[in-house]
């Protein structure tokens, strides 16, 4: 398979990123090239028609695009629906590469199995096009570039830095992408995962999965953790604190709101939990990613907030649209 392998023992340079939202139909995106930069777009909702160096394409919500220098990227006809995108403009030292399916079947394979790599070569390997199967932690790395690259610091070494960790993220990304479309998850896991987040509630515990699903808690949190690298109380609870996280920086709901939407009993039940796993107050939080400068409070919809909330949510966007 033709990838394109990124090194990163070599710096990467971060040039611009941002968010690109365009509501209403009509857009068309503008003709430019790549001369040495490379161009990442991760599409939110809605879809674009371009040509890459002429071939034509369509980019697609939840599609991540790695678009390489000497490419002349350009729309070929107005959008017909609401969209939104990120995109990142870096540069790099980078070859295209054919990886052996042998050495493609062993990544896959250990990210199947969680297993760690220690890769001295650090080495990142991206397909031009891929779809991302966990769209939440991806957006959240985003949504950290954006606020990081949007602030002042002495140094501008750590735009870099963080554009560097996108890469890992993506390049992890990726491969799971890969791990689903070989079907090597273990369809027991998997399974439970999706029901996981469509019956998302404060009251969700091990003991009711695990009598949904006709397994004694043991059995179940066991499993889990083989199958997907991670305790099954702590997956629980780290959904409701990315709901959380999603919410402070993409709202302005009150904290006590938030609290209530990601599932937490009580305000001083979130705090404590918020700041042991964050190291921070959830208003510490806000402050520190809230500074991303996004025109569009779109929600992630993979995420299980409640209908209430999604309601409230875009009946406040669509006053934000109509006093824009």
């Amino acid at each position: 398979m033709k990838l394109m392998q990124i090194t990163l023992k070599q710096p990467v340079w971060f040039y611009k990123a941002g968010e690109f939202s365009a509501d209403q139909p009509g857009w068309r995106h503008k003709r430019m090239y790549h001369e040495h930069d490379f161009e990442i777009i991760f599409c939110l909702r809605g879809h674009f028609d371009v040509s890459l160096n002429g071939k034509p394409h369509r980019i697609h919500a939840n599609e991540c695009w790695i678009i390489p220098p000497h490419t002349t990227v350009a729309g070929t006809q107005d959008t017909t629906t609401a969209v939104d995108f990120f995109w990142v403009h870096f540069f790099c030292d980078w070859q295209w590469v054919d990886l052996p399916d042998a050495h493609l079947r062993k990544l896959i394979q250990q990210r199947a199995d969680h297993e760690p790599t220690h890769d001295l070569e650090c080495q990142v390997n991206l397909p031009l096009c891929f779809k991302v199967e966990n769209r939440q932690e991806v957006l959240l790395q985003f949504n950290q570039l954006l606020d990081y690259t949007n602030r002042y610091h002495y140094t501008d070494y750590g735009n870099h830095l963080i554009a560097q960790l996108t890469l890992i993220t993506l390049g992890d990304a990726y491969l799971k992408h890969l791990v689903e479309a070989t079907g090597n998850v273990r369809p027991k896991t998997t399974r439970m995962v999706e029901w996981i987040r469509a019956n998302f509630s404060a009251d969700l515990t091990v003991a009711t999965i695990a009598q949904h699903f006709e397994m004694s808690p043991d059995y179940l949190t066991k499993l889990f953790k083989q199958e997907q690298g991670k305790n099954l109380r702590n997956y629980l609870m780290d959904m409701k604190i990315e709901v959380a996280k999603l919410l402070l920086m993409r709202t302005n709901l009150p904290i006590s709101t938030i609290a209530t939407t990601a599932y937490f009993h009580d305000d001083k039940n979130f705090m404590k939990l918020f700041k042991k796993k964050t190291k921070m107050t959830a208003g510490q939080y806000r402050s520190s990613y809230g500074n991303t400068h996004l025109n569009n409070p779109e929600i992630d919809p993979s995420i299980p907030i409640p209908q209430d909330i999604s309601v409230l949510l875009d009946r406040e966007e669509n006053e934000n649209s109509v006093k824009n």
